[in-house]
């Protein structure tokens, strides 16, 4: 059974490569992976299932691409913290069902993308039934229906409770696809 994962030191991808590379629950660290970079479905379905995997790698990349992160940690249930997210420029469907049930994460990666695509957290922490704190900060420009289609169900299955910080003037929706109903909007 493996528990550590190899070196994966590429800084130049392809599309898919290293999609659903790891499928095996007794994976405890993520490699480290230094692109800044990246192609569609690069990562996707990396780590899908990786149970006993508890510590993510740094994610340094700040150019995105289509589905480059979704379902990355998906069913992590022993990830107890998400990796920085630097990018502020997001791609379609780029962090879909990142974290998706990752029941042992609280807090997520502050979110600090200005400029957002299609479904770009499309329901990135989907179950993540321990997540309280939420911290976003997306531009006014967006109204409050743009932000629900680009979150759609991000924050469904989530703590009943929580504290979600944002700037003032954000339009952000209440509900799973916004701010979730029982947690508490904190302008910054």
């Amino acid at each position: 059974s493996l528990t550590k994962a190899p070196a994966l030191p590429a800084t130049t991808l392809a599309n898919y490569c290293y999609q659903s590379m790891f499928y095996c629950t007794s994976l405890t660290k993520a490699p480290v992976l230094p692109a800044t970079t990246l192609t569609k479905y690069c990562y996707s379905n990396m780590f899908d299932g990786c149970t006993s995997l508890s510590e993510a790698s740094e994610l340094p990349a700040t150019k995105l691409a289509d589905n480059c992160y979704s379902n990355m940690f998906n069913g992590c249930t022993s990830l107890t913290e998400a990796p920085v997210l630097p990018a502020t420029t997001l791609a379609t469907l780029c962090y879909e069902y990142m974290f998706k049930g990752c029941t042992s994460l609280t807090k997520a990666p502050e979110l600090t993308a200005t400029t957002l695509s299609n479904y770009c957290y499309y329901y990135m922490f989907n179950g993540c039934s321990s997540l309280n704190e939420v911290r976003c900060q997306i531009p006014s420009s967006y109204t409050s229906s743009q932000i629900s289609s680009y979150a759609n169900n991000w924050l469904s299955g989530v703590s009943s409770t929580g504290t979600f910080y944002t700037n003032a003037d954000a339009n952000w929706p209440s509900g799973a696809s916004g701010i979730p109903t029982g947690w508490t909007r904190t302008n910054t």
